[in-house]
């Protein structure tokens, strides 16, 4: 049995400034962030029918009140790690959601946003070109006897 090969982070958590915007709403808003990462990777990257109070969101935030917030956003590092074959492992998902959770969020965020439209690319098929209709073909029409047009 084959093991796919792991590949790297795209995105560093160290980069976690930019964009400003995902920045701050994973320190302003955590829930947010989570919920939105979460709903792309499980969706394929659809975010046709996402909600920023969604499920993920509001369990989330009622983790948060008991200090434990940091629980789902470790869960859905390894969810990504398995979907996208990325480099990692369970110590390192709890170290980086419990040690700096808005820098993990931002990762996430931007990598989910990454992988689907890499993966989008590579689904896409090639745009439909108007010219390249086929004529519908029809049987030969059969002669009954006669040989040419003119008859005998």
């Amino acid at each position: 049995m084959s093991r796919i090969q792991e590949q790297d982070w795209h995105h560093s958590g160290s980069s976690c400034c930019s964009p400003f915007g995902t920045c701050m709403l994973s320190w302003c808003c955590p829930c947010i962030a989570h919920g939105r990462s979460h709903h792309r990777v499980k969706n394929d990257g659809n975010m046709s029918d996402y909600s920023c109070c969604n499920l993920s969101c509001c369990a989330y935030t009622a983790l948060g009140f008991i200090g434990l917030s940091f629980i789902l956003p470790m869960i859905s590092r390894g969810d990504m790690r398995a979907k996208y074959h990325l480099k990692g492992n369970g110590c390192k998902d709890c170290m980086c959601a419990c040690c700096c959770g808005p820098c993990d969020l931002t990762q996430q965020d931007k990598e989910s946003t990454w992988r689907e439209n890499q993966r989008d690319k590579m689904n896409s098929q090639p745009a439909k070109v108007e010219y390249m209709q086929y004529q519908q073909q029809y049987p030969p029409q059969q002669q009954h006897g006669n040989y040419g047009q003119g008859g005998m």
